[in-house]
């Protein structure tokens, strides 16, 4: 192909080919070094993208680079000035490793690019085989081979760091080192009274702390009920915006653990490993300033070398900087009682590098809005552009005080149903208070039968375009009535329905697209011809109310089921709230966060954290909230937690009675279950405990032993 053009054209890319790709690969890192983690706290698609692009070239250019250094060393004839080159390109291939180890601001785009470990442990025997190779060719080149070995051994680390720490943050990885960190399945047992009291205000302590049953949890690990109870009265202990900023930092640190380095550069090892890597780095810069003579390579080259050294040396500082001012830090500096003083201090200095962990933005999506732009909705249906047009219809509100105090308020008003007599320890009770998807604000307000055909008798994502068709309704017949108070059920409603819409995947099985774009092209009819604006919006909401059928409810019915299209639904629900006099918005904001409540607690582990490297989701930081004030499954009773005499420090002698009489009930309710049942299934209940003493269901001592365990 290179035949076709001119021979200085090919003698040009020849001569710049090596020197081209090592300072794009130089380039890339560089990019990554600064904007790696910036996708954290950055919504916009573009940064996402950048880093994307980056992220996939920066290991194909070094690969790249390397190979064409070691095809260049092959042939080492020519003038003494041509081997010059070759020794001083060849000392670049120890920055080629270098950069395939990466920053340690990103060494995986995504989760599954952890469980690829693997391979980057082949591809570490490989490239460090091949780098060999180019640094065994220049041997002959006297005090550069000697400068080089400091550089090639940390490229080595570099590059052994990355690989060791994709397996620590692979599925497989993070769950060996959850259960060898609380074996037997003790998590927060740590957590006493007098440590309790020390964590109350503070922020990054108690972040650190419920990190450990966060990461339990996320390896679909069952910690047991001790554990709830200690997590639910550390963080109920805070304000709203507290307990918001608790999570913020908590899923800062779990992103750390998934996305970076942060497995190794916050440990001991790490930091050993980090001042080897920085004296090795910048003795070998030093001795080439002084001891290598310039003007017997191109000037072009030693510029290169310069440059390299120059970014080798700048991400180690870099990384130092990262490491001084991190949270991690922080934790470790208060937790080891740093001064009240200098903390201020530092955290001054840390508010003027980092202000913020995630976007704390909240994406919204208006379907009314959607349907009376310009646009053909048959381009929603292309292959391949359904999501990059969509993407076009959703904009961002900053998150806001009184939206965080309401969410807490609501989640907070759950929990302490839950603590009722300790009703927390049944696990039934918990399932049905996290199942509630707005029937439980109706069914306390007395409503529920008028409104179960858009709730429980529905699927859940078809339920959130009903109540979201019929909350913009009532939002524009009473704009110049609602107040700010209740523009919260807006923002809701029109999160869910981003959350639908552009990430369905947080969310419960629903009719997806098809019922989506038939009510958009519904609500499209009704805005015949294309106006826009409010006039255009208003148009459309009175369109809505003016198709009232005056069906009666089973000819309703019968139309609701087989309709795909949401509109007719939306019309009754709108009709029926507009009726409602008083405590309508009181009604609506409540149905709203009680299924964002909904979506958080059934939403997957894994998908919440891929949303950390896209800026963060509400939805996982409600979701977070629910897990330490034990609104989720997965918390279940066991009598062998090991917790239990730890647990009673934090109750009164009252509330220890009604723990130990709750415990007791419980238990027995098992006892008469298994009375009931085979043997077997007490057996595999009482498995879960970890009591290694049965030996088997089938013998005949183990059932006298079973029911003794459990009396006990």
């Amino acid at each position: 192909m290179l035949k076709n053009f001119p021979e200085e054209v090919i003698n040009l890319w020849n001569n710049g080919e090596i020197r081209g790709m090592v300072l794009l690969s130089l380039l890339l890192q560089t990019f990554l070094i600064v904007f790696g983690s910036r996708r954290k706290t950055a919504a916009r698609i573009l940064v996402r993208i950048l880093v994307w692009s980056a992220y996939l070239l920066a290991d194909s250019v070094a690969t790249f680079a390397l190979g064409n250094l070691a095809r260049s060393q092959r042939d080492s004839s020519g003038d003494s000035s041509e081997k010059a080159n070759n020794f001083i390109q060849a000392f670049w291939a120890p920055f080629l490793l270098l950069h395939l180890g990466g920053p340690d601001t990103i060494t995986a785009y995504s989760i599954e690019d952890n469980e690829l470990w693997l391979r980057h442990a082949l591809g570490l025997v490989v490239q460090v085989g091949v780098a060999f190779y180019v640094f065994s060719r220049s041997l002959d080149s006297g005090i550069l081979t000697f400068i080089a070995i400091p550089v090639f051994i940390v490229g080595i680390m570099k590059y052994a760091e990355r690989t060791w720490v994709l397996s620590s943050s692979s599925s497989e990885g993070l769950k060996k080192s959850v259960l060898s960190k609380f074996r037997p399945f003790y998590p927060l047992k740590a957590l006493t009274k007098t440590r309790y009291q020390a964590l109350v205000g503070n922020y990054f302590l108690q972040a650190y702390t419920f990190l450990d049953i966060s990461m339990f949890m996320m390896q679909d690990l069952v910690p047991g009920i001790p554990a709830l109870i200690k997590s639910q009265e550390l963080i109920s202990k805070n304000k709203a915006e507290d307990a918001f900023k608790v999570v913020e930092i908590e899923l800062g640190l779990i992103y750390d653990m998934l996305y970076t380095k942060a497995p190794l550069i916050y440990s001991r090892a790490g930091i050993i490993l980090r001042s080897i890597s920085f004296l090795l780095t910048f003795t070998a810069f030093i001795t080439f300033q002084v001891l290598i003579d310039k003007h017997a390579y191109s000037t072009i080259d030693i510029t290169i070398t310069y440059l390299l050294f120059a970014a080798a040396v700048f991400l180690e500082y870099y990384a130092f900087l990262c490491l001084v001012f991190s949270d991690w830090t922080l934790i470790w500096l208060e937790d080891e009682g740093w001064n009240a003083q200098n903390s201020a201090i530092y955290s001054l200095i840390r508010t003027l590098t980092r202000s913020k962990r995630w976007s704390r933005s909240i994406a919204q999506h208006d379907l009314i809005s959607c349907c009376i732009e310009n646009r053909s909705l048959r381009c929603l249906k292309s292959l391949g552009i359904n999501e990059k047009m969509r993407q076009m219809f959703v904009h961002r509100v900053d998150m806001n005080g009184d939206l965080q105090r309401f969410i807490f308020g609501h989640l907070q008003n759950k929990a302490e149903k839950m603590k009722e007599d300790f009703d927390l320890i049944d696990k039934n009770l918990r399932s049905k208070i996290i199942g509630q998807r707005g029937d439980g604000v109706l069914e306390r307000a007395g409503r529920l039968q008028d409104y179960k055909w858009c709730t429980t008798e529905v699927e859940f994502s078809r339920s959130i375009l009903v109540w979201h068709l019929a909350t913009e309704i009532c939002y524009v017949k009473d704009a110049s009535n609602v107040s700010k108070e209740y523009e919260t059920s807006r923002c809701l409603s029109e999160y869910m329905v981003y959350l639908l819409v552009m990430r369905p995947n947080m969310l419960s099985k629903g009719i997806g697209d098809e019922g989506y774009l038939d009510t958009l092209q519904d609500l499209q009819r009704l805005n015949p011809h294309n106006t826009k604006g409010d006039k255009a919006k208003k148009g459309v909401v009175d369109g809505i109310l003016r198709s009232e059928l005056s069906l009666d409810d089973i000819t309703f019915q019968s139309l609701w089921k087989i309709a795909k299209s949401v509109v007719i639904g939306g019309e009754k629900l709108a009709n029926q709230l507009l009726r409602l006099e008083s405590k309508r918005w009181e009604m609506i904001n409540e149905v709203w966060v009680e299924m964002v409540a909904y979506a958080a607690a059934h939403c997957p582990w894994k998908e919440h954290t891929q949303q950390l490297r896209r800026g963060g989701e509400l939805l996982t930081h409600v979701s977070l909230l629910m897990l330490h004030l034990g609104l989720t499954e997965q918390y279940e009773f066991t009598r062998f937690d090991g917790d239990e005499v730890s647990v009673l420090d934090f109750f009164s002698s009252d509330q220890s009675r009604k723990y130990q009489s709750a415990v007791e009930k419980y238990a027995k309710g098992i006892i008469d279950m298994s009375m009931s049942k085979p043997v077997e299934a007490l057996y595999r209940y009482l498995a879960k405990t970890a009591d290694t003493s049965l030996s088997g269901p089938n013998e005949e001592e183990d059932e006298e032993h079973l029911l003794a365990l459990i009396q006990r």
